[in-house]
């Protein structure tokens, strides 16, 4: 009865999550009470620490906002697959243009050679059409079905397994991607991109929580004129503090006797004014452990840590609710009575909160960025330029900034405001504007109280990460919220930036004056020129960078305006790293989004929190932090761990690895396939063009299905060109995946094209010649016969093909290869004795063939032994002129493993035998290799403090510098000895 007499105004359904407005009161009366998102339960939400409640549905199905903001998620695919599908449709292409060239074969062949062939003549009715143009057609797609195989539809399904138990076997099982600490384990997401990883060129990060351990710490604070934090004493533990607590401003000896609880003196006033200030203005709420001790929770880490360190300081927040906020200070319990709370958002970046005091007092407290609290405080504010200082000081640390105000509010004026402000909240159009002008109001002339500076902590090897991913040409940039000098600051302590490297800044107040779009150009191409002189005065190689820039918020949103990206682009692709300031998550995707666009890259977005979800969706490939910031960058990400460290391992590692495993996997399918269709097109040339095949139904059903599906999987999944060790201790291996284009990619298939094409000759014609050429006794195999050993011989060159390949043999590899090619003679024979026991399909036409091959030497010689021989000379020698003549640096690094292994062998030899020189076995292999007998000394892996390469005398050894992009390995018959010896005086010994 009493809803009868109420009614709820509200607004259409929108997809504004965080944006709601409404009003509620009687049907007849003036006095409405404003509904905002506080108000708002959206869908999927749950019910917690109550019962039941009572509610109203507002808005269902459809129209609900969490409906109204699903969206698609983006379907990515990697370059690999879209090359693929181009290969495809080529292959496609030849098919119909050999078939159809076939069929107009076979009708030349008819009008030619019939008459010679008088058992061959047409009946003139289907299926023997006359010669004309339906019989073309029938022959046509008669050569269309038998050469079907030349697209490797079998393709799909092997790589889609192949990615399958990469992920489930390699990358979820990785244990060096494993955290311990907060038991989260390396996850993918979705199994379609694992060979992007190994391609990319570009990683967008964000800060706090990604590179940073979203822990935080109150470590600083400036009040009155002072600056305190910077003298702690950790040797000497305070009573309620916890050891080795973040909250390092607790342990300050200076405020500690400016509240009097070292001495027992007076409370410094002003100290007492700003935790107070931490204590009640903000939205944290105190729950209370079972063992008495407070809990609190709160959606901004940063004002979990104020209040913390304020309640180790002696403000402790008791209480929180709409109405009251209860602070104990020091046994004493203050209750403050609220009367409006302005909360924080993006646009305001400040929260304030309007309090009755325990003195009756109306109080106005903020807190906020300090841009927007400095451009708020009273003219003639004392104190302004010590804090602006203490804020430098503070952001050249590292740290986070925020400025406390307060001031006293005069009833008449807070009525007067507050009668405008409630009309504004009730407002159905245009309530936000109106709501933030009334804010705007309030929240003038106040009095400068404090500053504050919370520490985030880098994670544990973000460094090393960061410093393997430049090495590897993986250019970072991160885009942050943080203000410039906090920026610049972290970008240096992670190493990003180095201290021997120049430095550009980019900031908004250098577009003043930039109306139209040729002046902002003009400022842009300025900035390029700076980096361009950066870059000569440190003497920098040409194509190579050793300047960063710094590019702050409202700079970056001028320039990502369409007619000025082509101008950023350039100027970022000139650095070696960007770090984006005060920038948000819409500029997160903007920026992620210009750089697939303009620099045609493959893009890696890694974050942690929601603000992070658009950039992580926009990028190639989007990795989620497991962290404090909630699951959606997780829930959005195509791959997720715990710590930013195990990006260089997921990259440098397995995605090098996949993408050339999975390449090889494209490669080998097109191949093998190819091989196999050649061999039918050879038999219409002596079968006059009449599209019979030259394998039986068995043979054809079984050799992508069976004998050549597992040796390719297998090599997918097991294959390592290099041991994992020498991958990380080596980023510039990472070239070989991420220099790789599509150009690239396709000249690789015309060359395996090639190799398919010679390896069907010997494989088909070896055979047919010798096994069809009657033998003392006048007798010939038939058709099935040859074909079975063709069949044979084809199905063990392709399998020697992917062994000649293959670096990395295991007990797994052995088994799969050679189980695969054993196999194939006992089916034969088994297949060749069922008919006429079992009336199975597709084994009459094998009947005999088995005894009949096995018993004559031809088929021993020249199926499996001479035609896979003759088919794989080319190879191995191809193979061997590029390891000789042409190395590269996985060539070397290959060597040098091996000269590893015959050193360790000889010392656990020496050893054992007690008096044994390994040098007489080391030269021998060097000299057949063609390197330099100093190899066998060469220097031991050790790292220092620093991360260097010494000997084993602890002197510093000198660096690689070996560009793999712009021709820095000497190509010809004297470049691969002078690389070996290159390699050999710089590279560690590598040793298990």
């Amino acid at each position: 009865a009493l809803a009868e007499h109420w009614q709820i105004g509200c607004e259409a359904p929108n997809p504004r999550l965080y944006v709601f407005d409404g009003f509620a009161g009687e049907i007849h009366s003036s006095n409405k009470q404003p509904l905002d998102i506080n108000n708002l339960l959206l869908r999927g939400s749950v019910l917690r620490k109550t019962d039941w409640v009572i509610g109203l549905a507002l808005n269902v199905g459809n129209d609900s906002k969490i409906v109204q903001n699903m969206t698609k998620a983006p379907r990515k695919v990697t370059q690999l697959e879209r090359a693929m599908n181009v290969l495809v449709f080529v292959q496609f292409t030849i098919l119909l243009t050999f078939s159809a060239v076939l069929a107009g074969l076979d009708q030349w062949w008819a009008v030619h050679s019939y008459p010679a062939v008088w058992y061959l003549e047409s009946v003139n009715r289907y299926p023997e059409v006359p010669p004309g143009g339906l019989a073309w057609f029938i022959a046509f797609l008669r050569f269309v079905i038998l050469l079907s195989n030349m697209i490797p539809i079998s393709l799909y399904v092997s790589l889609e397994v192949v990615k399958v138990f990469q992920c489930a076997l390699l990358l979820n099982q990785d244990r060096q991607m494993y955290h311990r600490d907060s038991d989260t384990p390396f996850v993918c997401r979705t199994t379609t991109l694992n060979e992007e990883l190994g391609q990319v060129q570009y990683v967008l990060s964000d800060k706090t929580g990604t590179l940073t351990q979203n822990v935080m710490g109150f470590v600083w604070a400036s009040i009155g004129g002072k600056l305190y934090g910077k003298s702690v004493s950790e040797d000497a533990p305070r009573p309620g503090v916890p050891a080795n607590t973040p909250h390092t401003i607790a342990l300050d000896e200076g405020i500690l006797k400016a509240l009097g609880t070292a001495s027992g003196k007076q409370q410094d006033l002003e100290v007492s004014r700003f935790l107070m200030n931490l204590a009640v203005c903000n939205t944290v709420v105190p729950s209370v452990n079972e063992d008495g001790s407070l809990l609190y929770q709160a959606s901004s880490p940063d004002e979990e840590a104020l209040v913390q360190g304020a309640a180790y300081l002696g403000y402790k927040l008791l209480s929180r609710t709409t109405e009251q906020v209860k602070v104990d200070v020091h046994g004493a319990v203050y209750t403050f009575d609220v009367l409006a709370a302005l909360e924080f958002n993006s646009d305001r970046k400040r929260m304030s909160i309007i309090v009755r005091t325990p003195e009756n007092k109306l109080m106005l407290m903020c807190k906020g960025a300090d841009s927007m609290i400095l451009a708020r405080l009273a003219p003639g504010e004392p104190g302004v330029d010590t804090v602006k200082a203490h804020l430098d000081e503070m952001a050249r640390a590292g740290y986070r900034t925020l400025l406390v105000g307060q001031k006293e509010l005069k009833p008449d004026d807070y009525d007067q405001w507050e009668t405008a402000y409630s009309a504004a909240q009730v407002a159905m159009v245009d309530r936000e504007a109106r709501m933030a002008a009334e804010q705007e109001c309030i929240e003038t002339h106040l009095q400068l109280v404090g500053a504050t500076a919370v520490e985030d902590k880098l994670q544990d090897g973000v460094p090393e990460c960061l410093q393997a991913l430049a090495a590897a040409g993986i250019k970072v940039w991160v885009l942050t919220g943080d203000k410039v000098e906090t920026a610049i600051s972290i970008a240096y302590s992670c190493r990003l930036f180095s201290e021997g490297m120049g430095l550009v800044e980019c900031r908004e107040g250098e577009f003043i004056g930039a109306v139209d779009i040729s002046a902002k150009q003009q400022v842009l191409r300025q900035k390029l020129h700076q980096v361009r002189s950066q870059n000569q005065q440190h003497h920098v190689l040409q194509a190579h960078s050793n300047c960063g820039i710094v590019i702050e918020g409202g700079a970056l949103n001028i320039a990502l305006t369409p007619e000025l990206q082509d101008d950023l682009m350039a100027l970022c692709k000139e650095c070696k790293a960007v770090v984006c300031c005060r920038v948000s998550p819409m500029q997160k995707a903007q920026v992620t989004t210009m750089v697939k666009k303009k620099a045609g890259a493959i893009t890696l977005g890694i974050g942690d929190g929601a603000n992070d979800v658009g950039m992580i969706r926009a990028a190639h490939i989007g990795v989620g932090i497991s962290g404090r910031e909630g699951r959606a960058a997780v829930l959005s990400s195509d791959f997720s761990f715990a710590q930013f460290r195990y990006l260089s391992r997921l990259l440098l590692l397995h995605g090098r690895w996949s993408y050339l495993r999975n390449r090889e996997v494209v490669l080998y399918s097109f191949y093998k396939n190819w091989a196999y269709v050649l061999v039918y097109i050879y038999l219409q040339f002596v079968a006059g063009f009449s599209a019979v095949p030259i394998f039986t139904t068995m043979m054809i059903s079984t050799f992508n299905m069976i004998f050549t599906a597992c040796p390719i999987v297998a090599y997918a999944v097991l294959e390592q060109d290099l041991r994992v060790s020498t991958v990380l201790e080596n980023p510039e291996t990472f070239a070989s995946s991420r220099t790789a284009t599509r150009k690239g990619f396709f000249w690789l298939f015309v060359l395996w094209m090639v190799a398919g094409t010679w390896h069907s000759l010997p494989v088909y014609f070896l055979p047919w010649y010798t096994l069809t050429t009657p033998d003392r006794n006048g007798l010939a195999q038939d058709l099935s016969g040859t074909g079975t050993a063709v069949f044979i011989a084809l199905t063990f060159a392709v399998t020697l093909k992917l062994c000649v390949r293959t670096h990395a043999w295991s007990w797994i590899t052995h088994l799969v290869y050679w189980l695969s090619v054993a196999l194939l003679l006992p089916f034969v024979y088994v297949i060749s004795i069922l008919w006429p026991r079992t009336d199975i399909s597709g084994v009459a036409d094998m009947t005999g063939v088995g005894s009949s091959l096995f018993s004559s030497a031809v088929f021993w010689l020249t199926a499996l032994a001479g035609a896979p021989a003759i088919a794989l000379l080319p190879d191995m020698a191809v193979m061997m002129f590029r390891r000789y003549l042409r190395p590269g640096i996985v060539t070397l690094l290959q060597e040098r493993e091996v000269l590893n292994a015959v050193q360790i062998m000889a010392n656990k030899k020496r050893t054992a035998q007690g008096a044994f020189s390994p040098h007489t076995n080391l030269q021998v292999i060097q000299q057949q290799r063609g390197s330099d007998s100093g190899a066998a000394d060469g220097p031991i892996k050790v790292t220092n403090s620093h991360g260097s390469r010494v000997n084993k005398d602890g002197n510093s050894l000198p660096q690689i510098n070996m560009d793999v992009e712009h021709g820095g390995l000497e190509m010809g018959p004297a470049g691969g000895q002078q690389q070996r010896q290159r390699l050999q005086q710089h590279l560690p010994v590598v040793a298990d």
